[in-house]
């Protein structure tokens, strides 16, 4: 009972938006939302393993959702800060444009992210295009580009290749592509991605240049089994109101070798991933109203080499799944959005035997089973002119989690969890006010700060108790956007 306030809180706005466009003026002016910038940040999350939180070589698997340095609000902190699935539309559509969003994450820290592309055309036929990401989000700490070359044939086919551009020797990847259409007027492209090419190279020359002088190359890998990531994406154009998405991709399963050297670790880690999203979406002149659908898969299985001094034998999953609905509207110079996620994650570390950093009561290595339930909402009343003028607006961000396992000796919901990762609140909700400028359709600059509806009183840690000061101000943040 205690999230039903804020739950219809957020309801509220939902019933505005459904009655409201029956007094709206047409606008001519429709809302769409993508998914393909989502896909993007989980392509990055694969391809750019080297600056992954933990590294390459990291012993809780590639997405890592849930890790001891992470805050309890992290994950409202980031739906706050980025911009929504119909901000990511005008991005992904543009073919010159750059937006940075970055906000506080806790006292010391900032959630950063900046994208930047530019497409270069030396003719009709044949295209430059450079991409640009980085990331700083305690999750990833990234600075990666793509280099591409697209040419296009008669009618409406191209094929083209894309290279990962990053300070990671063994951590580049070719990608080759055919597209036929794009995105505006719906298309089906299908990937083909070299992941790691040059690693059994680079690693080797590591391995034999190893010495008193070369410390960093204590940690060595060889692939026995290249992974490579296949994906697809299909937009439909728009029929009668609909359109539809559809992204996918998989990662074959992966095979390698891991030295340790100085103390003769050896142990073989095998990885296979994949992630999947869909979105249907319904639009005209009065409003937008969509469902969607995201789901990413990982799983690592390390099993120690027996001459080895390596003793630890695990395996981990990360799944998420989130389904969720989408409303928007627009009234002269008002913005109506409500967003309403519900996602069902599962972290999951079995094993004989856990690695060190995951220590719990009494400095006891034990595995977990976590599995979560989740209602995250995003409410946006937004004054927003469509040419230029002052901007301002309030939203409602609410991220409920309710932890399915009990441990049977207290009955605290996924007590051994909580112990070694002090994340798990039950309870994260904010109210945030904005304000900003818009320059023209193509430029705005946007600030804000939240005010905290949960006061911080809950701990993650442990027992769920309440602690500290109650807290008023929820953190601010700032976005950027612009494209020509």
């Amino acid at each position: 009972m205690k999230h039903l306030n804020s739950f219809f809180f957020g309801l509220l706005f939902l019933a505005i938006e459904i009655c409201l466009p029956r007094f709206a003026v047409a606008q001519n002016n429709e809302a769409h939302a993508t998914l393909l910038a989502w896909e993007q940040r989980i392509r990055n999350f694969m391809l750019d393993r080297s600056h992954d939180y933990g590294g390459t070589n990291y012993n809780r698997g590639l997405f890592r959702e849930h890790i001891n340095e992470m805050s309890a609000e992290h994950e409202i902190d980031l739906m706050t800060y980025r911009y929504t699935l119909i901000d990511d539309y005008s991005w992904i559509k543009a073919d010159h444009a750059y937006r940075v969003s970055m906000g506080s994450l806790n006292a010391t820290n900032f959630a950063i992210e900046n994208w930047i592309k530019d497409d270069f055309n030396f003719n009709k036929r044949n295209k430059l295009s450079i991409n640009g990401y980085q990331t700083q989000n305690i999750r990833a700490d990234r600075f990666l580009f793509y280099l591409g070359y697209d040419h296009k044939f008669a009618g409406k086919n191209h094929i083209g290749v894309q290279h990962t551009l990053s300070d990671e020797k063994a951590d580049l990847d070719a990608n080759f592509y055919y597209r036929y259409g794009n995105f505006t007027n719906g298309m089906m492209e299908f990937d083909v991605t070299l992941m790691d090419w040059a690693s059994n190279i680079i690693e080797g020359l590591a391995d034999n240049s190893r010495n008193k002088y070369n410390q960093r190359y204590d940690v060595t890998h060889k692939y026995f089994k290249w992974p490579k990531l296949f994906s697809l994406k299909l937009i439909s154009p728009k029929s009668k109101h609909l359109k539809a998405e559809l992204v996918a991709g998989l990662q074959t399963k992966s095979r390698k070798k891991v030295d340790n050297h100085p103390d003769t670790l050896q142990y073989i880690d095998q990885e296979w991933a994949h992630y999947a999203g869909a979105l249907v979406e319904y639009s005209n002149e009065y409003f937008t109203a969509g469902l969607t659908f995201r789901r990413t898969f990982s799983k690592l299985k390390r099993d120690p080499i027996r001459t080895s001094n390596y003793d630890l034998k695990f395996g981990n999953w990360q799944i998420e799944n989130s389904a969720g609905f989408y409303a928007a509207t627009r009234i002269h110079k008002f913005r109506l959005e409500q967003w309403i996620w519900y996602e069902y994650n599962i972290d999951r570390l079995q094993g004989e035997k856990v690695p060190g950093d995951l220590l719990a009561r009494r400095f006891k290595r034990i595995p977990f089973h976590y599995h979560e339930k989740r209602l995250k909402i995003k409410s946006r009343l937004l004054y927003d002119p469509v040419h230029s003028g002052f901007k301002t607006g309030l939203e409602f961000h609410a991220d409920y989690i309710y932890p399915q396992d009990k441990a049977a000796s207290n009955g605290v919901k996924s007590f051994t969890f909580r112990q070694a990762y002090p994340i798990v609140r039950n309870r994260s909700d904010r109210l945030t006010y904005t304000i900003g400028y818009r320059f023209n359709e193509k430029f705005y600059l946007l600030a804000g700060f939240s005010y905290d509806l949960d006061k911080d009183k809950q701990s993650g840690i442990g027992l769920p108790r309440a602690t500290g000061t109650p807290t008023w101000f929820d953190g601010g943040f700032g976005r950027l956007s612009i494209s020509w």
